[in-house]
């Protein structure tokens, strides 16, 4: 039995709506291309088959003529529909002529049945039902009446009976089809919005994973600067100035380790809440990275200073109790400001994350963008390509000076000492391009490359005759590498050197980050023969602690106290202090910066046993000094005999 959804269905009054234009139009050229000539054949079929000549004779008039129109029609768009009402005028009208006629009796039986299917494939679902049903009645009525006319065929009634049974039988059919399509359409239909509704739940997931930080649900770093576009162009509209605030979370990596993964989540939540709690609707915040925020400060007032606003709004105490764990987080802010500092966003941005990195630098928790902190920004950044390219071809180069003793004046070390002239930047200081080095990564194979050239040098000083050690200074990285020993000893067998021709001068700031690290190196060094100094020592303030127990030939006494020794008591004191303390432990002392005959004079009274400085020789080429060494030699021994 028929329920009214399958009715529906059948007569196509499910269809969310009709085939296209677009759609439709393949549909009918091609019907004419194959109707048109198969039309005259059965025409022409009739027209030769002995009793039915006119019915042949019409089916062609009016195939010439219907789809002749339908084919020049069917090529401007808004004429389609005129054309498919031909087409089917034309089925429609041979189909009644046939049946009037007794041509359905003839060669029309072939194909007159497949009208229904031919509206339902050429109209769409509501047409197609709609011309079967008049096919279907005015069929049924030429058939039943065909004789009632005085031109129509006499039908028997058993062929009426039969002809009339095919029409339901095909018309059904063809209805039956219909419903299937309809319900396959819906499905497809319902499907396809299901993806589609998925689709878009996809796209805006993947929208929120671009512009949303996924932790905190912040706007990430891409989402920053449409708002930071859009407020500059909200304050230059309004008078307003905006403050950039670029702030750093200190140790989170450490803390994230001792808390774990989620309660780290948990940790940042608490932070970005809190910070924007401080802040309220006056400004945004985003979360940039893992433990980097920005925010946006709107300040509308001229009467609040920056200053004030840092102090009273972005001075927050990060201060929580996660899974039991008491955390305080420090934190680093950089500043900048609108339109001072920058007109546009990626400018302010910039400034604001220059302002936050020179804080950190300075180990302060604030700082405001200046100008003659970019330009030293923009030369260390532009060193730190010149000095790696300088690395890989050869721009650098080693100078030595000369280590004296002071009691028999004969040279026995120099120190190794790196000089770099850029060919862009011209020469550039130790003191600059070393501090580079350390911060950017490159003091490994920076120093690397200075004790392969040292070593080398002295190798073959060692094979001119010249029985000489060589000082190379490490830095606090340095001392923390555990491959710094393998390193070394690696250079060692490559060129035949004893170790104890080797002195590596290392800084107080080495044993301070990591103690243990650095203690367990300078143990190692010390087992494989190396001499070990403290450079610089009496410049920094807790010195003395680490004596007792590193182990460690020399002490190196900072030249600071060389230049006043000459005119401050103090100076004096403390150099002579140092010299008995270093003796006592069983330690020499090594002077740098020695610059007059008053000074050496002085150490010598005093009993320092090496001196090094601008009185004996400055720092100089390798082959120079050579040259310079035994000619210095060569005077002492004269100076002595006489």
């Amino acid at each position: 039995m028929l329920n009214p959804a399958m009715l529906k269905g059948m007569l196509g009054m499910v269809a969310g709506h009709e085939l296209s234009v677009k759609q439709r139009k393949p549909h009918v050229r091609r019907l004419i291309y194959i109707a048109l000539p198969c039309a005259i054949l059965l025409a022409l079929a009739n027209y030769l088959k002995s009793g039915y000549p006119l019915p042949g004779l019409i089916f062609a008039l009016i195939a010439a003529l219907m789809l002749g129109a339908a084919f020049f029609l069917s090529t401007q768009d808004k004429l389609l529909a005129m054309s498919e009402s031909l087409l089917l005028l034309f089925a429609l009208g041979t189909s009644v002529a046939l049946g009037l006629l007794g041509g359905i009796s003839g060669s029309g039986v072939l194909w007159i049945y497949a009208f229904p299917f031919l509206a339902l494939w050429l109209k769409g679902q509501r047409q197609g039902v709609q011309w079967s049903l008049l096919w279907l009645l005015c069929m049924s009525l030429s058939i039943w009446n065909a004789s009632e006319l005085s031109f129509g065929y006499v039908y028997e009634e058993q062929f009426k009976v039969q002809a009339s049974i095919a029409l339901l039988l095909y018309t059904g059919i063809a209805l039956a089809y219909n419903f299937s399509r309809s319900q396959l359409q819906e499905k497809l239909y319902v499907s396809e919005q299901g993806v589609q509704a998925k689709k878009r739940d996809y796209l805006t997931k993947l929208e929120q994973a671009a512009y949303q930080d996924g932790v905190t649900g912040l706007p990430n770093c891409l989402r920053l600067l449409e708002l930071l576009h859009k407020e500059i162009s909200i304050a230059q509209e309004r008078g307003h100035t905006l403050l950039v605030a670029h702030i750093r979370l200190k140790k989170m990596f450490e803390t994230a380790n001792i808390i774990g993964a989620d309660a780290s989540d948990k940790l940042i939540r608490n932070i970005a809440a809190t910070m924007t709690a401080a802040v309220g609707s006056r400004g945004s915040f985003a979360r940039i990275r893992r433990d980097e925020f920005v925010c946006i400060y709107r300040k509308h007032s001229e009467d609040i200073t920056a200053t004030d606003i840092i102090k009273e709004i972005l001075d927050f105490r990060l201060e929580y109790k996660i899974n039991e764990y008491a955390v305080h987080i420090d934190h680093t802010i950089g500043i900048a400001s609108f339109p001072r500092h920058g007109q546009d966003a990626e400018t302010l941005l910039r400034k604001a994350s220059q302002a936050m990195l020179q804080a950190q630098f300075a180990h302060q928790s604030l700082a405001f963008f200046d100008e003659r902190q970019e330009q030293q920004f923009t030369r260390q950044q532009q060193l730190f390509v010149q000095l790696h390219e300088a690395l890989h071809k050869g721009g650098l180069s080693l100078h030595y000076q000369a280590l004296i003793d002071l009691k028999t004046g004969v040279v026995v070390g120099a120190e190794a000492l790196a000089r770099w002239i850029d060919p862009v930047s011209g020469p550039v200081t130790p003191t600059e391009f070393i501090p580079i080095a350390e911060k950017s990564g490159l003091i490994k194979p920076f120093t690397l490359w200075v004790m392969r050239e040292a070593f080398g040098q002295l190798a073959r000083w060692r094979a001119e005759g010249l029985n000489l050690s060589v000082s190379i200074n490490l830095s606090a990285r340095c001392i923390v590498d555990r491959q710094l020993v393998d390193d070394l000893c690696a250079l060692l067998t490559e060129f035949n050197l004893p170790a104890e021709s080797i002195i590596l001068e290392l800084r107080e700031s080495s044993f301070a980050d990591a103690a243990e690290t650095a203690m367990q190196t300078i143990q190692n060094l010390h087992k494989l023969g190396f001499r070990l100094s403290i450079d610089d020592f009496g410049a920094g303030y807790s010195s003395l602690a680490y004596l007792k127990d590193l182990k460690i030939d020399e002490l190196k006494i900072d030249q600071s106290f060389m230049r006043t020794m000459g005119i401050d008591a103090s100076s004096r004191a403390i150099v002579l202090s140092t010299i008995q303390l270093a003796h006592n432990l069983n330690l020499k002392v090594v002077a740098e910066g020695i610059e007059s005959a008053r000074v050496e004079q002085q150490l010598q009274e005093m009993g320092c046993d090496l001196g090094q400085g601008y009185y004996f020789c400055k720092p100089m080429p390798a082959d120079v000094f050579s040259q310079w060494a035994r000619s210095w030699q060569i005077n002492r021994r004269a100076v002595l005999s006489a």
